[in-house]
């Protein structure tokens, strides 16, 4: 696996922003655990959809970054129980994919924020991070017209 990374000596450290991992790949899970954590993100993880369900449910993120491809319950599912539960707050998503066509995004039909393909560029991933913190909040989509779960 090829990593590149620049020195980030004078980053600022968030403000504590809490960001959740889904990953049904552990070495996935934890380059980017230990590249948020230093980084100064607070980062919580989950090895399935299910697992980050219950995660959102009792304490929501500030930011999820998503894998798509897992087992039992997909990346896509995950989005559109997100986006259609009224109990849950807006969160912005980040999907993490080894697909590497663009086109992706509008062939699921899923609301994300970005998109970040593997192996994963260290630096575009602190710049897409750093930059959906700071967006502003969007309404839920219009699609949801059922339960999913």
């Amino acid at each position: 696996m090829m990593i590149t990374m620049k020195i980030y000596d004078n980053l600022i450290p968030p403000n504590s922003a809490n960001i959740l991992i889904v990953d049904d790949s552990i070495d996935g899970r934890l380059l980017v655990e230990i590249l948020l954590q230093d980084a100064g993100y607070n980062v919580q993880t989950a090895e399935s959809g299910h697992v980050a369900l219950q995660m959102v449910e009792s304490s929501p993120p500030d930011l999820i970054i998503l894998d798509l491809m897992m087992p039992k319950m997909s990346g896509y599912e995950v989005i559109k129980i997100l986006r259609c539960q009224p109990t849950i707050p807006f969160i912005p998503v980040l999907i993490m994919t080894a697909c590497g066509y663009l086109e992706e995004r509008e062939q699921a039909q899923i609301d994300v924020d970005g998109i970040i393909y593997k192996p994963i560029d260290l630096d575009l991933l602190l710049s897409q991070v750093e930059g959906l913190l700071k967006k502003t909040k969007k309404p839920r989509n219009e699609y949801c017209l059922g339960s999913y779960g």
